[in-house]
């Protein structure tokens, strides 16, 4: 959900691959921001396009334990990397998150709450 306006209209490829990823990685995995309203893309400096605007992207992080400040990223960058090697999708690591999103027309299949069965 939106931080600013509290909607927050999701792909269903987008849920099912994070599923899909946390169950890989065997832990949990924190959206750091997912569906963004356009006036909320400004605010934290997204692009004009982003497909966060649509639903159809999420940055995630894995959760900090009380006593470790930086959680080990570069094992879980790597077993993304293998699960998101797909045309037209996005996937961008960073030093302490990864971006990804499914591609744009996924947005016409929101998700609509149910639980995610493989």
């Amino acid at each position: 959900m939106c931080p600013c306006c509290g909607k927050g209209p999701v792909a269903q490829a987008l849920v099912l691959w994070l599923e899909m990823l946390r169950r890989a990685w065997g832990a949990p995995v924190v959206v750091n921001s997912g569906w963004r309203c356009p006036a909320h893309n400004v605010e934290v400096g997204g692009t004009k396009s982003s497909r966060h605007m649509i639903g159809c992207a999420a940055d995630l992080r894995l959760p900090r334990a009380s006593n470790d400040a930086q959680a080990p990223i570069a094992p879980f960058i790597v077993l993304a990397t293998r699960l998101f090697q797909l045309p037209g999708w996005e996937f961008r690591p960073y030093s302490s998150y990864i971006h990804v999103a499914v591609p744009r027309e996924e947005t016409s299949r929101a998700w609509d709450g149910d639980a995610i069965r493989l």
